[in-house]
């Protein structure tokens, strides 16, 4: 289970959310280079404080298939909060992540524990930051200023050695490849709704455990405060 709540946490640098709508740029003439396209998809980013979805997760790895509810709570700067249960909708795990500190619980074995942010980067194979993950999380990817190959086709592409986008017209990321440590993660934004956001997530990772993850959001909901419960029952016992 805990290597499944690792992969969940990998889909959640990938996933997306619904927001107010955005303030109006002039985009009136398309961007003339890279760095005027990295401006504008920044620019696109939401300021986003809270953050509650919905939805079903589907992990593919190759030696098994589980199809899961999740439950995924964002608040800025500080938590990452995720439920995962069965589909009759009994909780098999509950984690969260701190600027410091994970936290899980395996309701499945009875069990928890407590580890340093650091091991995050462990879990996931790739080194990066708390603010990172939220970055993702909230589909705000932040496109560091690199000197990226600029094309324009149908939809725009950036790209240089370890990082690859694709972007729509209203400048949001649809797509990504990203070299990290070794390990090539591919992600896709899907099916769009009214405030174009994505309501699907698919993420594939190309390493010796390599797995695929769909996410479909039943349930988007920004900028509402919502509780964040995690209490580890006395019955538990501490695993490593």
């Amino acid at each position: 289970m805990n290597n499944s709540f690792s992969i969940v946490l990998l889909l959640l640098i990938f996933s997306s959310c619904g927001i107010k709508k955005e303030k109006k740029n002039d985009f009136s003439s398309p961007p003339k280079n890279s760095k005027e396209l990295i401006a504008r998809v920044n620019s696109q980013n939401k300021d986003i404080q809270w953050l509650n979805l919905k939805g079903k997760i589907n992990i593919i790895t190759e030696d098994n298939q589980i199809a899961l509810n999740i439950n995924i709570t964002n608040r800025k700067d500080s938590l990452i909060w995720i439920s995962v249960s069965a589909p009759f909708g009994i909780e098999i795990a509950r984690g969260q992540l701190t600027q410091d500190s994970i936290y899980f619980i395996n309701r499945t074995n009875k069990t928890w524990f407590i580890k340093p942010a650091s091991e995050i980067n462990s879990l996931l194979k790739a080194n990066l930051s708390f603010n990172q993950l939220q970055q993702m999380i909230t589909a705000n990817p932040s496109i560091n200023k690199l000197k990226y190959k600029f094309h324009s086709k149908e939809q725009f592409i950036l790209e240089e050695p370890n990082s690859n986008y694709t972007i729509s017209e209203s400048y949001r990321v649809v797509k990504g490849v990203l070299f990290i440590e070794g390990t090539k993660f591919q992600y896709e934004f899907l099916n769009f709704n009214e405030e174009n956001f994505p309501r699907e997530v698919y993420l594939k990772t190309d390493s010796k455990k390599g797995f695929e993850v769909r996410l479909r959001y039943s349930k988007i909901i920004a900028n509402k405060k919502s509780k964040t419960p995690f209490k580890i029952p006395i019955s538990y016992a501490h695993s490593n």
